[in-house]
């Protein structure tokens, strides 16, 4: 199990990097796409559609990613990043406090794709600016996967969200913020970042990838399913990966191309 989770991350990392990197990114977009598809195809069966639904569900979900790559504008990219970050700050957390179940199609689809479209525009985004913005944007949440783990697993003994994710506690929660502080001051300090100020910046991206692994975590209990998919050995789905970038790159993105912070965080 271990040797197959860590065959696979380095397989996804080597995938990453390459399609942002070689070729002059030229493929980063193909990668973002597909895997947002994936994303997608598992959200049909988390939620249970039937199978006229999953195909209505993906063909639109196809003809929006089209959309984006071709004609979308940055004002209504900045629209829908604005609707992705209302969701995670004001509307996931009552799903989360009311339990709020997902059994009308229309309401799941459109939650779905709210869910998971603003993640193709946010990273698009991000690797015009630099490949590097995007690998430390996204390193941030490595890490703070990484700390909520390993300081969950040592000293982890109050849970977080018992009714929603047992795992979670919240030493692996001030584990995360300690590992993502330190950081982003080593960031600032070396010069890879433009200012102190992204020590918030950072946290308040692990906070929103917090919030996204516990709606996922929701859903999934919903479903009575303990992985989004099995495609990927020893991690579970796609979605399952891409839960905490899905919640937090949206308004991270928008601070970004805001003329308050352009250039002055990263």
């Amino acid at each position: 199990m271990l040797i197959s989770r860590i065959f696979s991350a380095l397989a996804m990392l080597a995938i990453f990097l390459s399609s942002m990197f070689l070729f002059s990114g030229r493929y980063f977009s193909y990668v973002i796409y597909i895997t947002s598809l994936l994303a997608l195809y598992e959200w049909t069966k988390l939620l249970y559609f039937k199978p006229y639904e999953k195909k209505i569900f993906l063909l639109i979900s196809v003809v929006l990613i089209y959309l984006i790559d071709s004609h979308l504008n940055t004002e209504v990219a900045r629209i829908i990043l604005l609707i992705a970050s209302i969701f995670w700050l004001g509307m996931a957390p009552i799903f989360l406090i009311c339990k709020i179940n997902f059994k009308n199609f229309f309401f799941s689809a459109f939650i779905g794709w709210v869910v998971i479209m603003p993640l193709i525009i946010s990273l698009n985004y991000l690797i015009q600016l630099s490949p590097g913005t995007v690998l430390i944007v996204l390193t941030t949440i490595w890490f703070a996967d990484s700390g909520a783990y390993f300081f969950g697993k040592r000293f982890g003994k109050r849970k977080l969200a018992p009714s929603i994710s047992p795992g979670k506690t919240w030493e692996g929660f001030i584990g995360a913020l300690f590992v993502v502080s330190s950081f982003s001051i080593a960031m600032t300090y070396f010069g890879f970042v433009n200012s102190y100020i992204s020590i918030l910046f950072f946290n308040l991206i692990l906070l929103l990838s917090v919030e996204g692994d516990l709606f996922e975590s929701y859903i999934k209990r919903m479903a009575k399913v303990k992985d989004s998919g099995d495609l990927i050995p020893g991690h579970g789905g796609v979605l399952d990966r891409i839960d905490s970038l899905c919640s937090s790159l949206p308004l991270a993105t928008l601070i970004l191309m805001s003329p308050i912070f352009f250039g002055k965080i990263i």
